[in-house]
C-alpha cells in the first residue's frame, strides 16, 4: 500500500536522486500478456499444439524466453544439434510478433501507459534529473514500447535505454542496472529504480540502488519485502517521494 509521509518527502527535495532508472515491461505499460499472445501466435504459425492461458504464462514468468522456446522446439521435434540456431530464429520471430501486437494497440489507444507514469517521468525530466530505462526484454522491443508508449518527446529525453543483449546477464543479476548507471554517469547509490517484479527488484538492490516497486498484473502477490516502498501504481508518486526513499 502507498506509504504516508509527505512532509518527509518534501524535506527530501534537497537531496533528489541523480537518476531514475525504470524497468519497461509491467512498469511503463502492462506488456506481459502481449508476450503470452506472441508465444501463442508463434505456435499457431508453426502449427503446433501450444496455447498458454493466463495461468499457464503466469506460472512460467520466472523463466527467461529460452526456456519457453525449448517447449516450442520440443513440440517441433527440433534436433539437438539444430537447437541453438533455431532458438535464435524463433526468438526473433516471437519478438516481431510481440512488437506488432503491442505497437498496434498503443497506436490505436487500446493500450496506454500505466497510471502516473507519464506525469512522474515528465516531472523527473523537468527537474533535470536523469531518466533512463533498464530491461531484459529485447532491445528493439524495448525501444518500440518506449517510443510508442511515451511519445517522441519523453522517449528522446531518456539518457539511456539498456536492454536485451546490452548485458549478457539477465535480472536478477545487477548488470543491466549497473550498465544504465554507467551510461548515465551516475553512481548506482544515487539512482532510484522503478520495478514491478521480484527479479527486477533484486537486480536493482544488488546494484546498490533504492527501489520503488509497482506490481503489474502478473506480479501481484510477489514478495517485495526488500523494496524501499511498494505502491499500487505510480499515480500521485512524485520526485519528492523518490527522494524520500
Amino acid at each position: 500500500m502507498r506509504a504516508s509521509g509527505r512532509s518527509a518527502a518534501s524535506e527530501a527535495m534537497t537531496d533528489l536522486p541523480q537518476a531514475v532508472v525504470t524497468d519497461i515491461d509491467g512498469v511503463v505499460v502492462e506488456t506481459e500478456d502481449y508476450h503470452r499472445q506472441a508465444y501463442n501466435a508463434l505456435a499457431a504459425e508453426l502449427g503446433i499444439a501450444l496455447h498458454y492461458s493466463g495461468e499457464d504464462y503466469a506460472a512460467r514468468l520466472h523463466q527467461v524466453g529460452g526456456a519457453k522456446l525449448n517447449e516450442v522446439m520440443d513440440l517441433l521435434g527440433t534436433a539437438a544439434d539444430a537447437r541453438a540456431a533455431e532458438k535464435v530464429r524463433l526468438y526473433a520471430r516471437k519478438t516481431e510478433l510481440f512488437k506488432e501486437l503491442i505497437v498496434a494497440d498503443l497506436e490505436q489507444g487500446a493500450l496506454q501507459t500505466r497510471p502516473g507514469v507519464r506525469e512522474l517521468f515528465e516531472e523527473i525530466v523537468a527537474a533535470g534529473t536523469v531518466l533512463a530505462a533498464a530491461s531484459t526484454c529485447e532491445k528493439s522491443a524495448a525501444v518500440a514500447i518506449l517510443r510508442h508508449g511515451l511519445g517522441e518527446g519523453l522517449f528522446g529525453a531518456l539518457a539511456a535505454v539498456c536492454a536485451g543483449a546490452d548485458s549478457p546477464k539477465m535480472k536478477p543479476a545487477p548488470d543491466i542496472y549497473l550498465l544504465a548507471a554507467e551510461r548515465c554517469g551516475v553512481p548506482p547509490g544515487r539512482c532510484v529504480a522503478i520495478e514491478d517484479s521480484v527479479h527486477g527488484m533484486n537486480a536493482a538492490l544488488a546494484a546498490g540502488m533504492k527501489c520503488l516497486v509497482t506490481p503489474s498484473e502478473y506480479t501481484l502477490g510477489g514478495d517485495f519485502a526488500g523494496a524501499h516502498r511498494v505502491v499500487d501504481t505510480l499515480e500521485g508518486v512524485t520526485l519528492a517521494d523518490l527522494a524520500a526513499l
